[in-house]
């Protein structure tokens, strides 16, 4: 195989390298997530839930854990993008083609941690006002309980 072939060239010539490389193992993935979803349908949703055992996760989504679809949605990306760079390292000029996938996941990515990180300087900002309004308001309890005076109705 020449290393500088087009990437449409090669699949005109391979036709089934796509399928194998590509399709075969996205479907395969497809399938287990939806098997995957299926289980946890019948084990949240569907479940043996009563008045003395209620689902702890009833009112998300499905009655699923907080997360699961998000979770799922980021690995079935994930896998998708790796088996897609698996490809572009045996075939040169393949990145070309799925440029607009690898900008979508690079903005995945970013938006995720940025999101988390924002998250978590908001989190640590927040307990930091609420230590200094303590910390203040002890302050000022202590200034007022200091009234040297004594007399309320002093002017000046």
């Amino acid at each position: 195989m020449n290393d500088y072939m087009s990437t449409v060239q090669f699949f005109a010539e391979n036709p089934d390298a796509y399928m194998w490389q590509v399709y075969l193992p996205i479907s395969i993935w497809l399938i287990v997530v939806l098997i995957f979803f299926v289980l946890l349908l019948k084990k949240y949703t569907f479940g043996n839930w009563s008045e003395e055992n209620p689902n702890p996760y009833a009112g998300e989504t499905f009655d699923m854990p907080r997360g699961v679809f998000r979770g799922t949605l980021t690995l079935s990306l994930l896998f998708i993008v790796v088996i897609l760079e698996l490809v572009n390292v045996r075939i040169t000029g393949f990145e070309e083609e799925i440029h607009e996938l690898m900008v979508a996941f690079q903005m995945m990515l970013g938006f995720y941690f940025g999101s988390k990180v924002m998250h978590h300087m908001a989190s640590t900002d927040r307990k930091k006002t609420q230590f200094m309004a303590e910390a203040e308001k002890a302050v000022v309890l202590k200034e007022d309980e200091s009234d040297e005076f004594g007399d309320t109705q002093a002017a000046g």
